[in-house]
């Protein structure tokens, strides 16, 4: 019993943390962030352009992204899959 209150705790937490780090209301939003902050380099993420982007996610991307990777899943939980195997640094 107490695995299964254990891997509940666990599994809450892996849900929440996306939206808490990202401080955004959803896995969608928080993945469409990370891709954000992610690709903009050092230099242009103090720009206005690259704050009002990442002040302005609505999640579309995100969903998009988690459906191309897992289509069979639902919305929200091929966007939490997506933010964890979203790599940290796409660029060589």
């Amino acid at each position: 019993m107490k695995y299964l209150i254990f891997a509940v705790i666990l599994a809450g937490g892996a849900y929440i943390f996306p939206q808490f780090y990202e401080e955004v209301d959803s896995p969608c939003q928080a993945l469409e962030r990370k891709a954000l902050r992610v690709n903009t380099d050092a230099q242009s993420a103090s720009s206005g352009l690259a704050n009002l982007l990442l002040s302005a996610t609505s999640g579309s991307l995100g969903r998009e992204m988690a459906a191309d990777e897992y289509p069979d899943l639902p919305a929200r939980l091929g966007c939490l899959a997506t933010y964890y195997n979203f790599p940290e640094d796409w660029r060589p």
